[in-house]
């Protein structure tokens, strides 16, 4: 499940049309380093406003990855035209297709973050075990047969098992949005760091700016050969 959240800043229109005037591997690189600096304090707001579970994988998954677009045809898109930059802050997640690969990186083991900032329905297992892992290793489960009590190994926090008699199901519950806390973390982080998003990030594109003409026409105004 993604979670895209997005803003519009006409404070930086002027300069953003500024930046098309140089080339797109410039544009891309030094606004794209604005928005890293930008974004970059909302990455440990956004950690204390994730709870810490058993593992910790959820905070360890969180992660600040700025794209740049420096070449190749024009995207549908305008974010991601050449010349473009986009800065992402979330919960990183092995590719779909690839978890088995993947499953010993605990910084990509942030698929669960849909159910902490979206909530769920009161959910339902099809059968008497549920699961929260496929990968962490052999699921055991014995059943008594004097009284019908199922258990199963690994214990938290190493695995997440819940098991109930056969022929029952295992009722799950309902996820509350935010957990325990009520506050969905992204939402929240965002709301919470939008004014001074407001107020750095001109600052920073006029740095920027002002670093990339450095960069093109050296100190002293003369145009690279």
């Amino acid at each position: 499940m993604g979670i895209e959240v997005g803003v519009e800043f006409p404070e930086i229109e002027q300069i953003k049309t500024a930046f098309k005037n140089l080339s797109p591997s410039l544009s891309a690189r030094y606004m794209g380093s604005a928005l890293r600096k930008t974004i970059e304090p909302s990455k440990s707001l956004l950690k204390s406003l994730t709870p810490r579970g058993p593992t910790g994988n959820l905070q360890r998954a969180i992660a600040l990855d700025v794209r740049r677009y420096s070449a190749g045809p024009n995207s549908k898109n305008p974010a991601k035209s050449p010349g473009a930059a986009v800065a992402l802050l979330g919960y990183k997640k092995a590719p779909r297709g690839r978890r088995g690969a993947d499953d010993s990186d605990n910084t990509k083991k942030g698929s669960h973050a849909g159910f902490l900032e979206f909530g769920t329905k009161i959910r339902k297992t099809t059968g008497y075990i549920a699961s929260s892992f496929r990968r962490s290793g052999p699921v055991r489960v014995k059943v008594f047969k004097s009284s019908g009590r199922v258990s199963a190994s690994p214990k938290p926090p190493k695995g997440f098992v819940k098991t109930v008699a056969k022929g029952e199901t295992v009722d799950l519950g309902k996820f509350p949005i935010g957990g325990s806390t009520g506050q969905p973390p992204i939402k929240t982080a965002f709301q919470r760091s939008l004014p001074r998003m407001r107020s750095t990030l001109p600052l920073e594109m006029a740095k920027a700016l002002n670093a990339a003409l450095r960069d093109k026409f050296g100190p002293f105004g003369k145009g690279k050969k």
